[in-house]
Parts: C-alpha cells; sequence; structure tokens
C-alpha cells in the first residue's frame, strides 16, 4: 500500500500530541506493520519526545521549526502526484504556515529537538517506498492513492469533488460505474476502497473488469480518453482487459507499472516493494524503473521486491487466484506469512507470544466468509498452538 509521506508526519505529529484519532491511530498502525521505514521514523520521533520532554511538542510547533520542515519537504522531496496521460499534474496544496502558532522564542534545546525532528522527517521522505525517480518516464512514475482504505465499514467511491457513494454489495456480481455515477465529467477520477473482509467488482467504461481482494483501492477516470488507458491499484486485484489495440492498459502499483493490450491477469501490491503479477492470459509488460522490462507468457508471473533482481517463475493459478473464491491457501508457508491475510480479511493484527513461532510451516485453509476463529481452533486442533483475542489483536502461543 502506498502511504503519503506529508500524511504520515501530520499522524506521527497527531500521536505524539495525544490528539490522534481512534481511526487516523489504527491507520498509522498500519503503516508501521507494513513498512519498517515508516516504523523506524515513528520510534525515532518518540524518542526524541521522551528525552526532551513535555516541551517537545511546543517546540517541534514553534514557528521557525515547522517552516524548516516545510522548506524541507518541498525542496527535497517534492510530494507524488497522481500523473495521468489525460489530466494534467496538480499540485499538492501546501499548508499556510500562519496557521501555526508561535509558542515562544529558540532555545539551544530547542534548536536540538528541532534537528532531530527533520532528521526523522528526512529519514521518513527518504526511506518511504512511495519515493519517485526523478528519471522515470511516465510508465514507471510512482503513482500514489494518497488515501487511507477504512479497515471496517461499506464498499466507498470517493469522487474527486469531495463527494462519497456509497455502493451496494455485489454478492459476486458486476457493477458498473457508469451507473453508478452517470454524467461524470471528462477527466473525472473516482477512487474505490474496499475495506477488510469483502472484495468487489467492477466494470470500467471501456467494459474491462477487475475484481478487488479486501484491503483494496482502485482509482481510475469515468472516461478513457488519449492513447492509453491508466488505474493506480494498492492492494490486490484480478483485471479482465478489454481489447483495444490504438488504447492500451496501464495499472500502476507503487513502482511498477503492467502494460496490456488485452488480457487476464493477477496483482498483488499490498506494499509498494513487493509487488506479484501473476497473467493467466494474453501478454504483459511490467516495469520498475529500474530494472529492464518483463514480458510475461500465460502460467507465469513476476516478482518485483526493492532492492532485489526481478524474479520470473511459474505460479499455481489454484493458490494464487484462491482469494477470489473467498480462499487463502497456504501450503508449507511460515505463520509470520499469514499476517497480511488476517489483517486484510478480518482486521486483526497476528501477534506471536514467542518470535520463533513466526517461522513455524504449516498447510491449510483461510475461509473469508467463516469466522477468524475457525482457522485458530484448526491451529489449536492440529498444531500444538492455543489463542486467545484482545480486541483487535489475535495472540498466538504454544500450549
Amino acid at each position: 500500500m502506498a502511504y503519503n509521506d506529508e500524511h504520515i508526519f501530520q499522524l506521527i505529529l497527531e500521536k505524539l500530541s495525544g490528539e490522534i484519532s481512534d481511526e487516523n491511530r489504527l491507520y498509522l498502525e498500519q503503516a508501521a506493520r507494513e513498512d519498517d521505514k515508516i516504523r523506524r521514523c515513528l520510534e525515532e520521533m518518540e524518542e526524541a519526545s521522551q528525552v526532551a520532554g513535555p516541551e517537545f511538542m511546543d517546540d517541534v510547533y514553534n514557528e521557525i521549526a515547522w517552516s524548516n520542515v516545510l522548506s524541507l519537504l518541498d525542496n527535497e522531496h517534492p510530494a507524488n502526484h497522481i500523473i495521468t496521460a489525460s489530466t494534467p499534474e496538480e499540485k499538492t496544496p501546501e499548508i499556510p504556515v500562519e496557521t501555526v502558532p508561535v509558542k515562544k522564542p529558540f532555545t539551544s534545546q530547542t534548536w536540538w529537538i528541532a534537528a532531530v525532528t527533520i532528521t526523522a522527517i528526512s529519514s521518513l521522505l527518504f526511506f518511504l517506498p512511495g519515493r519517485t525517480n526523478k528519471s522515470a518516464t511516465i510508465n514507471t512514475l510512482a503513482y500514489n492513492n494518497n488515501i487511507a482504505i477504512p479497515l471496517k465499514g461499506n464498499i466507498q467511491l470517493l469522487l474527486d469533488n469531495g463527494d462519497t457513494v456509497q455502493l451496494p454489495d455485489n454478492e459476486g456480481e458486476v457493477i458498473s460505474m457508469a451507473q453508478v455515477s452517470p454524467r461524470m465529467a471528462e477527466g473525472a477520477w473516482g477512487t474505490l476502497l474496499v475495506p477488510t473482509g469483502k472484495d468487489y467488482k467492477i466494470s470500467l467504461s471501456d467494459g474491462s473488469v477487475v475484481h478487488l481482494n479486501a484491503f483494496s483501492s482502485l482509482r481510475f477516470p469515468f472516461n478513457f480518453t488519449g492513447k492509453t488507458r491508466e488505474v493506480v491499484l494498492s492492494g490486490e486485484a484480478f483485471f479482465t482487459i478489454a481489447p483495444n489495440a490504438q488504447q492500451s492498459f496501464i495499472v500502476h502499483s507503487g513502482q511498477t507499472a503492467v502494460k496490456v493490450l488485452g488480457t487476464a491477469f493477477n496483482i498483488n501490491a499490498y506494499t509498494n516493494s513487493l509487488v506479484v503479477t501473476s497473467l493467466v492470459q494474453g501478454r504483459v509488460i511490467t516495469r520498475d524503473g529500474n530494472q529492464p522490462e518483463v514480458q510475461l507468457e500465460p502460467g507465469m508471473e513476476a516478482i518485483y521486491q526493492e532492492g532485489y533482481p526481478n524474479i520470473v517463475h511459474p505460479f499455481d493459478e489454484s493458490i494464487t487466484l484462491a482469494w477470489r473464491n473467498g480462499e487463502y491457501n497456504y501450503y508449507n508457508k511460515p505463520l509470520g506469512d499469514l499476517k497480511a491475510v488476517i489483517l486484510h480479511w478480518y482486521g486483526k493484527q497476528l501477534l506471536f507470544e514467542n518470535a520463533s513461532l513466526a517461522d513455524k510451516k504449516l498447510t491449510g485453509i483461510i475461509e473469508r466468509d467463516k469466522p477468524v476463529t475457525d482457522f485458530l481452533d484448526g491451529l489449536d486442533k492440529t498444531s500444538g498452538l492455543t489463542y486467545h483475542i484482545n480486541e483487535d489483536k489475535i495472540y498466538l502461543s504454544t500450549k
């Protein structure tokens, strides 16, 4: 999942000041769980706050410190924008400096605190996976939804004018976006949000069908114009693309882009640093901006992992695509690998009383439409494990 650097920093400040909402706290915790760089930045800020004491937030919000932060954000790391072939790039609104209250003149300690703060922010901005390669082309730019996917709730369609459309449960049927939001202006975009525990099928204006897994989002135009059809995915989805030789289809997810003419394929992109493209039929070309493009044949998948060469190998449809039937099949997999699916399908965090349990390998099936306790009871009976649940956390331990 892509995270906006400025938004994450704002949430960190809210957390440190004790003013963060429950929804934003869960979102920040999710970001820290999924991205080690965000987690380290949060830990650095918390440590700085503990060292500086109760005046830390006053000093951070001092006008001069905040001006330095804005300057750093503006000059050294331009915010990621959503760029399309048919719409001009929009500037990210700046936070007016005058809205930040001036608390008191700087002291020597204040300058040290500001330095720690800016260092932590610099670390966050540099290491965030959504960082854009300035030399990238239009097909490899880091596209970013910049919208938090709700852990719970209904399927939502967010319009660019700020309106939110509550969508009905489709019960496996394909929902036409043209019928949901008719008469949208040319160039208008929408963002579909699928919370935990649900999946959703939609058809786009060109007839392409997208089946989104739980805890995923898709940003798309209501009308495809220009020479390409481009969408932005965060999470996982299966695409069945309507053929159009004059208008290729491009899916952006994190640092990667998948270009197709007419085909069926799956993309798993819950994090920018790991994107898996699995081709069922047709032909696709994947790009990540830093390595040569990869052309896939049916039955093959390309694995992009940040910092490693691309890997191409065969995949098993019965495993990779099982989520479309509400199942997650795992064969001889470490328990730690199940943390993501438990979060995406049930909105709960899987924790281990003993860290070594994460390496314990198991085989089985998780069914999304059944309570998570069915899966946990199975572990209890067959794997010598026990569990207890505390709100949104599941603790596993040996008996």
